[in-house]
């Protein structure tokens, strides 16, 4: 069938050789990299001859929707590497990442908590990790998440965890949003709080919790709970020791934002 007058069909990533030889000649001045759906079944060896090296300038890194399974030593290569986005992909086993990461994406891999753990040993400095739908493993993830003191944002969404920074000992003072929808976590250590004491959203969605800890809703920081799909009922929740305190902090902290009264509950039926 012709198209019709006027209409074009969508534009597509140009890729190809010369297409990725012209992008790293451009991020070598730009310390900028985006290989994104490329159609890449391994990272092109020119990326790593002119880009990498102790001098490399090169700060960000996308090479997600592609089809990579294995990675060079990015740690070594690319020193001063900050944001990494490999989403959509089929990585298994990862390098180290050097301390200067502070933002990584890993989601929709093949990545366990043993291939995560040797990624993140030395990255220190990481304040962002997004790493949904990866067959991390029973368990709260790999022990390294422990030793990530700067981490603001986590994301291990259908993960096939069965608990939450259950690391004892460890604090994440910097830590305002846990995202781990689609897990089997069926309760909250009564330390979380503790451990990250300026939380401000936790989603929970599709998980098996039951009840919250009193020490998590009196959490003065935190405003915003998404519990949809889990097995406690609205009338449960609104039962817990410590409820009122959090549904009048949220209430205030949504008309302090400009967002209105909010009549739900934490998506609670």
């Amino acid at each position: 069938m012709a198209k019709m007058a006027g209409m074009s069909s969508a534009p597509k990533n140009k890729t190809g050789s010369s297409v990725v030889k012209k992008k790293v000649e451009a991020a070598a001045k730009t310390g900028v990299l985006s290989l994104t759906e490329h159609k890449l079944e391994k990272v092109p060896s020119v990326v790593v001859k002119e880009l990498g090296g102790a001098a490399s300038k090169l700060r960000t890194l996308d090479l997600s929707a592609n089809k990579l399974e294995a990675l060079p030593d990015f740690a070594g290569a690319f020193p001063k590497l900050r944001t990494c986005k490999l989403h959509r992909n089929r990585l298994a086993a990862l390098p180290a990442f050097g301390g200067a990461l502070v933002s990584l994406d890993l989601s929709e891999n093949r990545v366990t908590s043993a291939g995560l753990e040797a990624c993140l040993a030395e990255a220190t400095a990481l304040e962002e990790l997004r790493c949904a739908k990866n067959p991390l493993g029973a368990g709260c993830g790999p022990a390294a998440l422990s030793k990530l003191a700067k981490l603001r944002i986590l994301v291990v969404s259908d993960c096939g965890l069965t608990a939450l920074l259950l690391f004892d000992g460890a604090l994440w003072p910097a830590l305002v949003e846990v995202v781990a929808d689609g897990n089997a976590i069926a309760g909250l250590d009564d330390a979380l709080a503790a451990r990250a004491p300026a939380l401000r959203r936790l989603s929970l969605e599709r998980a098996g919790l039951a009840a919250l800890p009193r020490s998590l809703l009196a959490l003065k920081t935190l405003d915003r709970l998404d519990l949809k799909g889990c097995p406690i009922s609205k009338k449960q929740f609104l039962e817990l020791d410590g409820v009122d305190d959090f549904m009048k902090r949220r209430e205030k902290n949504r008309k302090k934002e400009g967002g209105g009264s909010d009549f739900g509950v934490c998506g609670l039926d």
